[in-house]
């Protein structure tokens, strides 16, 4: 048989980055919030109006706004494979 002696700590212990850590917080926080609040409420719309449950509105807002932020964020490509985010360069 082919035995290989076990590793004991030798893999490095890896752990998220502050960014990942603060998106997972706020997301839990989110959530959190979107539970705690589950009241009908009165939505005004620019043409008409909705009765709708007040999470049911704030998940609507959430994900538009994780999608408008991920659109606006997004890194864009020049014409030698260079990453450019926006804006000229000094």
């Amino acid at each position: 048989m082919n035995e290989q002696p076990e590793s004991q700590g030798t893999q490095p212990h890896r752990t998220g980055s502050p960014r990942t850590i603060l998106g997972i917080a706020i997301g839990v926080l989110l959530v959190v919030f979107v539970i705690m609040n589950r009241d009908e409420t009165s939505i005004s719309f620019i043409v008409f109006t909705a009765q709708t449950a007040l999470w049911i509105a704030l998940t609507i807002a959430a994900v538009g706004g994780f999608i408008a932020g991920f659109l606006v964020s997004r890194r864009r490509y020049g014409s030698q494979g260079a990453v450019v985010r926006g804006g000229p360069q000094r």
